[in-house]
């Protein structure tokens, strides 16, 4: 009996010992582009993501992982730790020619990292502004650059080819630093940011602190086929509700993390390192990307919202699934803490520490998400969402505002997503719930006063390729401070 008890409180102290983090470790985060809740092989089989499947079962899978709807707010609020409402990011994503970007006078995460002695290095899609040179990500704290400027581009040729666009707005978007790069003409996007990720890797040297940030273009559409390899390996399946193009495009992705992650252990930097993986927001294709959950991109449903994500670290100190609750911010206080920079952290942030309740099961530090506050007075609409615990309210209209439906302004849906995750019972339906309805908007209407009006200006001719020689580039709108 005592043998027993010596042997389970040696084993509670080595968990301990294995879930704290040593300072400065490497930080290596992938930010994949509206993967969706059913495009992975652990929600969904007739997906193949074999690499992703197998580096998340030896980590922690985050199944309560929140994030904003829509691209440019969630990378936003990643980089700064505040909710896209506080930072006027709110309405959509930054549109190709909008005058616009991440306001340059909030210091961001790979500013403060390099300040703590970090290699800082980003490959794939910024998507955080690029009108004017202050808004790039080699000014805000990158040491290195490769890769896209805006949302999207031809995933082999790098192009801007929107159907809907004149000749004169199309163009090419792709940087080495801020020098113009036809690297990798004819490969695929993924493949060439999981190249260039790897090369990153291999050429760091293992005493310094590395801070990777890639942010894959995949599975962002539109979608293309995927190198033949890829297709072949679902000969003779079925990819269910999924296109063949969107299947092989995920599979694609799941290879090229698979590869940044055994470069991790080749080149030695695994066993000081803590690889983050998440999606940026929800999947796209109504008919499939999120199944069973309700909802997709752009809606402040689970669909929309709720995470793929997951931690592998040496310094984990239990693995397995957990519930605890996390929102897209909190990537930055947590990073920060293992930076040892817990101290220069501002106090106004809306992030929280979560590496206990990811690592050792600690009870969140988080009970609610703040998910949009946005009012539009021109066309009078509004758009709300709140979870508290186990309850969400969605106030007015589900998708940002960047769609208008201004009959659904007044409307409220409550959901208890413990009971209901997939939000099938509007339990305020019929006038039901007043009183827990009316403390929600309260504290709703609490913070909004604190919102930033949403930055959200129309598209202008002035950022059009066809002004620099046909190349997408800075230098046509003031920073945003």
């Amino acid at each position: 009996m005592k043998l027993s008890v010596c042997i389970l409180i040696l084993q509670n102290l080595l968990s301990a010992a294995i879930g704290k983090i040593p300072n400065r470790p490497h930080v290596i985060l992938i930010l994949a582009d509206d993967l969706g809740w059913n495009d992975v092989s652990w929600h969904n089989r007739n997906i193949l993501t074999p690499r992703l499947e197998e580096i998340s079962a030896d980590g922690v899978r985050l199944e309560k992982s929140y994030v904003s709807p829509k691209c440019s707010p969630s990378r936003a609020a990643l980089m700064t730790g505040r909710y896209p409402w506080r930072l006027g990011m709110q309405r959509g994503a930054i549109e190709r020619y909008q005058a616009t970007g991440l306001n340059t006078s909030i210091q961001i995460l790979p500013e403060y990292l390099k300040s703590a002695g970090y290699a800082t290095h980003i490959v794939g899609k910024w998507h955080l502004g690029f009108c004017n040179e202050a808004y790039l990500p080699t000014r805000r704290g990158f040491d290195s650059f490769f890769g896209q400027y805006s949302h999207v581009t031809g995933y082999y040729d790098r192009r801007i080819d929107a159907t809907n666009y004149k000749p004169e707005q199309k163009g090419h978007d792709l940087r080495d630093g801020e020098k113009v790069s036809y690297e990798g003409k004819g490969m695929f996007s993924t493949e060439l940011y999981s190249r260039k990720a790897v090369e990153v890797i291999k050429n760091h040297k293992s005493s310094q602190p590395l801070f990777l940030y890639l942010a894959y273009q995949a599975p962002h559409g539109p979608v293309t086929a995927a190198p033949r390899k890829f297709s072949r390996m679902y000969a003779g399946r079925s990819t269910g509700t999924h296109s063949m193009n969107m299947a092989t495009t995920i599979t694609a992705l799941d290879a090229g993390v698979g590869q940044v992650f055994d470069a991790l252990k080749e080149h030695g930097l695994y066993d000081n390192s803590v690889f983050i993986f998440s999606t940026d927001n929800g999947g796209a294709v109504r008919s499939s990307s999120n199944l069973p959950l309700k909802g997709n991109k752009e809606q402040l449903y689970e669909g929309g919202i709720r995470g793929v994500g997951f931690v592998n670290s040496p310094f984990l100190a239990q693995k397995g699934d957990t519930n605890r609750l996390m929102y897209i911010t909190d990537w930055f206080a947590t990073i920060m803490n293992m930076a040892g920079l817990k101290n220069q952290i501002p106090a106004d942030v809306d992030s929280f520490n979560v590496w206990k309740s990811i690592s050792q099961r600690k009870k969140s530090p988080r009970n609610e998400i703040m998910l949009s506050i946005d009012q539009d007075n021109l066309w009078g609409t509004w758009a709300a969402g709140l979870i508290q615990n186990n309850w969400k309210l969605v106030w007015g209209q589900s998708y940002l505002l960047k769609q208008k439906k201004e009959n659904e302004s007044c409307n409220f849906e409550l959901y208890n997503i413990k009971k209901d995750p997939l939000e099938k019972d509007n339990v305020a339906k019929g006038g039901k719930m007043k009183k827990k309805v009316k403390e929600m908007k309260d504290r709703i209407m609490k913070e909004f006063f604190n919102m930033v009006p949403a930055d959200y200006p129309p598209e202008i001719s002035r950022g059009w390729p066809v002004h620099f020689g046909g190349v997408l580039s800075s230098g046509w709108c003031e920073a945003k401070i």
